[in-house]
C-alpha cells in the first residue's frame, strides 16, 4: 500500500482572526501580570523600606520588642515634656520665686537632655527599663489602677516645694598616722562641729564660718547644696525633714549624726513654695500625643508601685539579716601596687606669686630668692608653733597654692606615682617629684616641718609630714594575715579599719538584703556564721566577720539607710539579670546629621 502525506488545509479567515485574538489576550494578561509583578515588587520595596524604618525591632526586653517608632515617639513626647518644665520654671523666674542663676541651673541639665544626639538613646533606656518593671509587676500580680495614673499626672504637673540648702559637716578623721578613727576623733569632730554652729548662732555670717570650716581640716564637708526638693535631697531622712521643716529663711537645724559617720547642721536661704501647672497634661498631649503620655504616666505609675512592693519587703519587712563585723581600707589614689602612701600638708611659695607661671620662670630669676625667703620665713614659724600649718595653708596671701589651700594644705593619703607630673597609668598627677625624694626617705618623724623644697614648676613647697603606710591592698592583706594568725578581728578593725565604725571594733550591725553592694552582700551571705570573708575589692576593701543570722525586721537605723538603697540596688539586679538586646547603630541611625 502507498502512503502519501496528507495536505494541511488552508487555514481559514475565521481561523486566523481566533489565532490573532488569542494572541492577543495573551500578550494583555502577560502584560497585565507584568505590570502587576511590578506593583507588588515595588510595594514590598515600600512595605519593607516602611518597615524597616519604622516597625524594624530596635532592640528587645526578655523577648518584648521595641519598635524604631516606639522609640521616635518617646523621644518626642521627652521633648514635649522638657518644654513645658522649662515653661514652669520660666514662670517661676519671672514671677521673683527664683533667682536667674537658679532658674539657669535647673534648666541646664534638661537642656543638655534635649540634645538631638542623646534624646533617642535615652528614649530608648525609658523603654527597656520600663519594660523591665511592667514584666516584674505583670509576674507578681502588682497591678495600676486609672487612680493611680491620674495621681501619678498630678504629680507629674507639680513642682515640689524647692529650698536653698547649705549644709556644714564635720567627718571624724583618724589622727596620721592611724588609719583607724578613734573615739576621741569623734569626740573631736563633735566638738568642732558644735563650735561652727555656735558661730553662727553668735551672729558670724553662715558663709564666714563655712569658709573656716573648710579650711580647717580634711575633715570638714561644706556644701551649697543649690535649690533642691526634699526628694533629690541627698542626706539621711531625719536631717531632710528637719530641712524641709525649718520655719523660715535662715533658720538652722541641729546637729544630726548621719548614716555614714559624718555630722551635719544646715540652713535654708529661701523657700520655694510648691507649684502646680493646671495645663499641664493638656499642653503636653498638645504637643506630642495624649495616649503617649497617659502610657508615659502608666509606667510611672507601675514604677512607683513595684517600689513600694519592694520597700515592704526589703524596707520594713521581716528579712534574713546577719550581724557582722567589718574592716574598711578606701580604695586610695592611683592602682593598687603603686607602693607606699604618706600623708602631708603643703605651702607653696611661687616666684611673683602665681604658681601657674612658675615653670616660665627662669630659677635665676629675682623672684625665686623672693620665694625662697618667704619659705624659710614660714618653716621658722611653723617650727616653733606647728599648729599654724592650715591657718597659713589657708591664707592666699600666705600660701601660693590654688588647690590645696582650701584644705588648709592638707593632702590626701597618696602613693609615690601621683607624685609624678603623669602617672604610670597616664593621668595627670602632682608634678611634685622633688617633694617625693624627700617625704618618702627613711626616717622620717611625724610632724616633721621640712626644709623648703624646690619644685621649678610650681615654686618653693614647706612639708608638714604626717605618715607614712602601706598601700591600700597590702593593708588589708596584712589586716587578713593577723585575722588568720589568731588576732582578735575587732581589735584589727581598731587599729586598721577606716570606717565610721572602726572605734567599736567595726561593729556594722545588722545587714539585710541590698543594704550594702552586689559584692559585699554577696561576701556576707556567703560567709559562714563564725568565719571571716574573703577580701572584697569594689569601691574599696573589705572584710567581713559573721557574727549571727536570725529573721529580722529592720530597726529605725537600719530602715534610713534601706529607703535611700533598696531600690535602686533592687532594680539593678532586675537589669543585670534581663535579657536585653538593642541595635546601637540603628539608634545612632535615629539621630539627624549634624549639618557641616
Amino acid at each position: 500500500m502507498t502512503f502519501r502525506t496528507r495536505t494541511a488545509p488552508k487555514p481559514t479567515r475565521r481561523r486566523a482572526r481566533r489565532d490573532d485574538n488569542r494572541r492577543t489576550i495573551y500578550m494583555t494578561l502577560s502584560f497585565t501580570l507584568a505590570i502587576v509583578a511590578a506593583l507588588s515588587l515595588m510595594g514590598g520595596v515600600f512595605v519593607a523600606g516602611y518597615y524597616a524604618d519604622h516597625g524594624a525591632s530596635i532592640a528587645a526586653v526578655n523577648g518584648e520588642v521595641i519598635s524604631k517608632d516606639a522609640v521616635r515617639d518617646r523621644a518626642s513626647l521627652n521633648l514635649a515634656i522638657y518644654a513645658r518644665q522649662i515653661a514652669d520654671y520660666t514662670t517661676l523666674r519671672n514671677q521673683g520665686k527664683i533667682t536667674t542663676d537658679e532658674y539657669t541651673t535647673l534648666t541646664n541639665t534638661i537642656q543638655s537632655n534635649e540634645s538631638l544626639s542623646t534624646i533617642y538613646s535615652s528614649s530608648l533606656t525609658q523603654l527597656i527599663d520600663e519594660a523591665e518593671i511592667r514584666q516584674y509587676a505583670a509576674k507578681n500580680n502588682i497591678a495600676v489602677t486609672d487612680q493611680m495614673v491620674t495621681d501619678q499626672v498630678r504629680t507629674d504637673s507639680t513642682i515640689d516645694e524647692m529650698r536653698h540648702v547649705k549644709i556644714i559637716g564635720v567627718t571624724p578623721e583618724p589622727t596620721p598616722p592611724s588609719s583607724a578613727v578613734t573615739s576621741t576623733d569623734i569626740t573631736n569632730a563633735l566638738t568642732k562641729i558644735q563650735g561652727y554652729l555656735n558661730e553662727v548662732k553668735g551672729g558670724k555670717a553662715w558663709d564666714d564660718v563655712a569658709t573656716e570650716a573648710n579650711s580647717a581640716s580634711t575633715g570638714t564637708s561644706v556644701g551649697d547644696i543649690g535649690l533642691v526638693t526634699k526628694s533629690s535631697l541627698q542626706v539621711d531622712p531625719d536631717i531632710a525633714d528637719a530641712i524641709f521643716a525649718l520655719a523660715k529663711p535662715n533658720d538652722m537645724t541641729t546637729i544630726f549624726k548621719g548614716t555614714d559617720g559624718t555630722y551635719r547642721f544646715a540652713t535654708v536661704t529661701s523657700i520655694v513654695p510648691a507649684y502646680v501647672d493646671a495645663d499641664w497634661q493638656n499642653s503636653i498631649g498638645t504637643a506630642s500625643n495624649a495616649g503617649l503620655y497617659q502610657a508615659y504616666a502608666r509606667a510611672e505609675a507601675t514604677q512607683k508601685a513595684v517600689q513600694t512592693a519592694i520597700e515592704a519587703k526589703y524596707v520594713s519587712g521581716a528579712t534574713v539579716q546577719r550581724q557582722v563585723l567589718e574592716i574598711a581600707v578606701a580604695p586610695g589614689y592611683g592602682q593598687p601596687g603603686n607602693g607606699d602612701e604618706v600623708k602631708i600638708s603643703m605651702i607653696v611659695f611661687a616666684p611673683g606669686h602665681s604658681e601657674s607661671n612658675a615653670a616660665n620662670v627662669p630659677t635665676t630669676d629675682s623672684s625665686w630668692t623672693d620665694a625662697k625667703a618667704r619659705a624659710d620665713a614660714a618653716v621658722a614659724k611653723l617650727r616653733a608653733d606647728p599648729s599654724q600649718f592650715a591657718k597659713m595653708a589657708a591664707d592666699t596671701t600666705v600660701n601660693d597654692d590654688q588647690y590645696w589651700n582650701s584644705s588648709g594644705g592638707s593632702v590626701p593619703w597618696i602613693p609615690a606615682d601621683l607624685f609624678n607630673a603623669q602617672t604610670t597609668a597616664g593621668s595627670t598627677g602632682l608634678g611634685l617629684t622633688n617633694v617625693a625624694q624627700f617625704v618618702f626617705a627613711p626616717g622620717l618623724a611625724t610632724g616633721a616641718i621640712l626644709d623648703p623644697i624646690q619644685e621649678p614648676s610650681q615654686g618653693y613647697v614647706v612639708v608638714l609630714y604626717q605618715g607614712r603606710r602601706p598601700a591600700p591592698d597590702q593593708r588589708i592583706a596584712d589586716d587578713l594575715l593577723q585575722i588568720n594568725s589568731g588576732v582578735d578581728f575587732a581589735t584589727v578593725a581598731k587599729q586598721s579599719s577606716e570606717s565610721a565604725d572602726a572605734s567599736t571594733g567595726g561593729d556594722l550591725g545588722w545587714v539585710s538584703p541590698y543594704m550594702l553592694t552586689a559584692d559585699q552582700q554577696a561576701a556576707i551571705f556567703q560567709t559562714p556564721v563564725g568565719r571571716v570573708s574573703n577580701i572584697v575589692n569594689g569601691n574599696g576593701y573589705y572584710l567581713y566577720k559573721i557574727i549571727d543570722q536570725q529573721t529580722r525586721t529592720p530597726d529605725a537605723a537600719q530602715q534610713a539607710k534601706l529607703k535611700k538603697v533598696v531600690f535602686p540596688r533592687w532594680l539593678s539586679e532586675l537589669q543585670a539579670n534581663s535579657l536585653v538586646w538593642q541595635d546601637t547603630a540603628a539608634v545612632t541611625a535615629l539621630a539627624p546629621a549634624t549639618p557641616s
